[in-house]
């Protein structure tokens, strides 16, 4: 990027204002919100009560608000000039017996009961909606820090080999069939048997469950894909170390996940840990993953 681009992306991020980060639980946000930092922007952090822990964030100027106080996130995000906003990090979906939301929070509830119907992406989609109608503009991730994007290839030393790649093309026609229903993103086949697919417990619990089956010869790939139709902008298939590690713990042989269409935390770990056991990570064309 030339220096003229750079003073005009940074003109542009001046005129749509801060980067408000509603933050869940897991690393991602805090990956977001280090990235933003070292390109000279500070974002602020709405942190949601009993996901994001506050000791993580002292270096960000940051609250914690409950998830159902959505007038107190209104006046946050418009108290610091938050304009651009993105929703980052898994949330458990809230017991709607036990919560007592403020006025703001009401209305979006009746949204998020109508939109529960339909799955995750129907809850994500409507408060991503709701955000909008409040003159926010929502944006995901990738649009905000490309570089946490996972590459095209081989990221790493290891190679997938031989039966590898028909796993790796049976996976993502059964991540393509799973997503489309909005069950998960992600599956694992073992020599042309699928091990296990993704539902409510994530990839990490689907890698805790199949550890069960890790038998002694290291086999199978964990393939991840983003749903059909997916909205990005709230909720983007994820790998991080954590990953790795828990793909060594059920014995596989390696990860499979869509280039340009994937977060990657922290690349250089995942590398690391991913040629020290031996575990091939690939990115797969978005286009024709197969």
């Amino acid at each position: 990027m030339t220096r003229r681009n750079v003073a005009s992306a940074s003109l542009d991020n001046e005129n749509q204002g801060r980067v408000g980060i509603v933050a869940g639980s897991g690393s991602l946000p805090l990956a977001l919100a280090m990235t933003l930092r070292a390109r000279g922007e500070m974002p602020y952090l709405l942190l949601i009560k009993d996901e994001a822990d506050p000791q993580h964030y002292a270096a960000f100027p940051h609250e914690t608000i409950r998830i159902t106080k959505v007038g107190k996130f209104l006046k946050a995000l418009a108290r610091e000039n938050c304009r651009r906003i993105t929703l980052v990090g898994p949330v458990r979906r809230p017991d709607l017996k036990n919560l007592v939301p403020d006025f703001e929070g009401i209305k979006l509830l009746a949204r998020i009961t109508g939109a529960s119907r339909k799955g995750d992406d129907g809850l994500m989609t409507a408060i991503a909606a709701y955000l909008k109608d409040k003159g926010f503009i929502v944006v995901g991730v990738h649009e905000l820090a490309s570089d946490l994007l996972a590459p095209a290839g081989q990221l790493g030393k290891i190679a997938a080999k031989g039966q590898d790649h028909e796993d790796i093309t049976t996976g993502v026609r059964i991540v393509k069939a799973i997503g489309s229903l909005d069950i998960g993103q992600a599956a694992i086949i073992r020599d042309g048997y699928v091990l296990a697919v993704e539902a409510a417990e994530g990839t990490d619990g689907l890698l805790a469950r199949s550890a069960a089956f890790a038998w002694e010869k290291p086999a199978g790939v964990l393939v991840k894909l983003s749903k059909p139709g997916q909205d990005l902008r709230a909720d983007m298939p994820t790998i991080g170390p954590d990953t790795i590690s828990g793909v060594i713990a059920a014995n596989l042989r390696g990860i499979a996940v869509e280039a340009g269409l994937t977060l990657v935390i922290d690349i250089a770990e995942i590398v690391r840990r991913a040629d020290a056991a031996g575990i091939f990570v690939i990115g797969l064309d978005a286009k024709s993953p197969e």
